[in-house]
């Protein structure tokens, strides 16, 4: 019986997927191409993979009980995009299923997008269209980019805002667990400590992953160590950041602006404080998402594959004990 490859997310480009994962094609592999949007349904999730091989992944749940349901014959889990919060790595090592992610492949157009936050923010640019739509212009002061931007996070992504930001005359500082001291005099960047890029700066830009450690990592009392005024910019994960401690922070005036393109609850839920707030603008965890930025993610998913088809080592695997529990390490 052939091998599957599962392809659980849309397909916007309508890439000609036999050509982007040619390689499997090749060698006999069928392509199940069934877009799950991000649901949260396990059962939806189990119903798309159970006698799939090879999984590329959304935003969909790869818990126990899913990983499990599809362990017999799932070997690998390329997500779609650098952040990996919804796989259980313990669980797929345990089942011999290797997880591997896309970091880098997108992070031109997540660092773009940073950037477009900052300026709507900064200049009010959504907040006159609305008040130009509605009869009128109220607000009309605003503000340059300029001053201290911290980037809390300083992997590809903020790289790549650093990047962005040296046509600005801004000081860009940045703060990592696991900081690129070689990259960072490379965008003349100063590594601090995190409680330096909080206090100094006057633009906070979050490029964190979602993981449980990372859980509101700015909270209420993160914010009040922040300068009066602060602007927050979030394209990262929603769970970084307690929404609550934020919105209670916008309206007394502590951070003057937001720029969030990822949420709690996703989809954005409608009922949510942050909607009511004018100093906020929201997207719709949409940073990622360009022609080229998502293009780039297909093909970076395809050569994972590629090189997990090959028994070639793979730059981006994130649990790489797997082999000791997998079938051929067994002998099975």
């Amino acid at each position: 019986m052939p091998e599957k490859l599962a392809v659980l997310v849309q397909n916007e480009l309508n890439l000609n997927l036999n050509e982007i994962f040619s390689d499997a094609v090749e060698r006999g592999i069928q392509i199940r191409h069934l877009p799950l949007y991000h649901t949260q349904d396990e059962k939806e999730v189990i119903r798309a993979a159970r006698d799939c091989n090879y999984v590329i992944a959304g935003r969909e749940p790869w818990n126990l009980k899913t990983l499990a349901a599809c362990s017999k014959d799932l070997k690998l889990i390329v997500r779609f995009g650098a952040g990996y919060d919804t796989v259980d790595l313990m669980s797929a090592t345990e089942f011999g299923i290797a997880v591997a992610n896309a970091p880098g492949a997108n992070a031109r157009a997540v660092a773009e997008h940073t950037l477009a936050l900052m300026m709507s923010v900064l200049r009010n640019v959504t907040r006159y269209d609305r008040e130009l739509r509605a009869g009128g212009v109220v607000s009309k002061m605003s503000q340059t980019l300029e001053g201290t931007v911290a980037l809390v996070g300083f992997g590809n992504i903020g790289q790549e805002v650093a990047r962005l930001l040296q046509v600005f005359p801004v000081r860009v500082i940045a703060y990592d667990p696991y900081p690129n001291y070689e990259k960072a005099a490379e965008l003349g960047v100063e590594i601090v400590s995190m409680n330096q890029a909080i206090e100094q700066a006057d633009i906070i830009s979050l490029h964190l992953p979602g993981t449980e450690e990372m859980r509101d990592f700015i909270d209420s009392k993160t914010i009040s160590q922040m300068k009066d005024g602060v602007y927050i910019i979030n394209t990262s994960r929603g769970s970084v950041l307690d929404e609550q401690a934020l919105a209670k922070a916008l309206k007394n005036g502590k951070v003057a602006g937001a720029g969030l393109d990822a949420f709690k609850i996703e989809p954005f839920d409608q009922n949510s404080i942050l909607k009511r707030l004018p100093n906020v603008v929201l997207t719709p965890h949409a940073a990622a998402v360009s022609t080229q930025g998502v293009r780039g993610v297909f093909e970076s998913c395809a050569n994972t594959l590629s090189c997990f088809l090959r028994g070639q080592p793979i730059a981006s695997i994130l649990n790489p004990q797997y082999r000791f529990y997998s079938r051929e390490y067994k002998g099975a």
